[in-house]
């Protein structure tokens, strides 16, 4: 609530919100062998991770573990965490979108980085995933309705929203989708194992050190989806 995009909350309502992490398998990594995003970069798990397709998040993880802003507009920052990634490149096996779930349910790597509602998928689907969202820092990030201006149907948007929004209907959603529900009325809903897991529902203490994307700009934005073209291309 009250972020850039809609400081006074007068457009938008949120509907789901999660992290960034990793998600590993026990049997090819000891738990707690992985805790941070250094970690990644272990020759133990030389072409055995899976990244997913998506600029900020993956140089967002590179500039996390040197410490820096998810949202630094510092270009020397930028190379020295694309430099950083091409280090990282012997040890990544595919840089995929939707299917990363299905290779990792599958056993076909021992390491993922992707959101928390895919990563909670999988771990109902293997037992031997785990997924962990490193303490010093990663993405937070939210799905939020909004009705556009040109709504042909407004009451019924509204009535969409307010459904969504019933606390019930929230809590089964959340339970069936995986992703984390702001819905405090319907936190308390869900099943123990669930609200209580503090990898997808972090306490305060661990929440302070997740932050939101902003709005870097397009030059800024084109900058970092470069690097990370870049990246793709050269740097495995």
């Amino acid at each position: 609530m009250h972020h850039s995009f809609d400081p006074k909350n007068t457009y938008s309502v949120p509907y789901f919100w999660g992290t960034l992490g990793i998600v590993y398998n026990d049997k090819f990594v000891k738990p707690g062998q992985i805790k941070h995003w250094n970690d990644l970069w272990s020759k133990k798990y030389r072409h055995n991770i899976l990244l997913v397709d998506s600029a900020r998040d993956i140089m967002g993880l590179s500039l996390a573990s040197m410490g820096k802003s998810l949202n630094t507009t510092n270009s020397l920052d930028l190379k020295l965490a694309k430099t950083k990634l091409d280090g990282l490149g012997p040890n990544v096996k595919a840089i995929i979108s939707d299917e990363l779930k299905m290779y990792m349910i599958q056993n076909e790597a021992a390491v993922g980085v992707t959101w928390s509602g895919e990563a909670r998928t999988m771990l109902s689907d293997n037992k031997h995933l785990h997924y962990v969202v490193p303490p010093e820092g990663s993405n937070l990030w939210f799905d939020n309705f909004v009705i556009p201006r040109t709504v042909k149907n407004k009451a019924g948007a509204y009535a969409f929203i307010n459904f969504m929004l019933d606390p019930k209907n929230a809590a089964q959603n959340a339970e069936y989708i995986g992703y984390a529900t702001p819905n405090i009325k319907a936190q308390k809903l869900l099943p123990k194992e669930i609200k209580n897991d503090k990898q997808f529902y972090p306490s305060k203490q661990a929440m302070k050190n997740l932050q939101v994307y902003q709005d870097l700009g397009p030059k800024k934005i084109q900058e970092y989806n470069d690097l990370f073209l870049e990246f793709k291309m050269y740097g495995r």
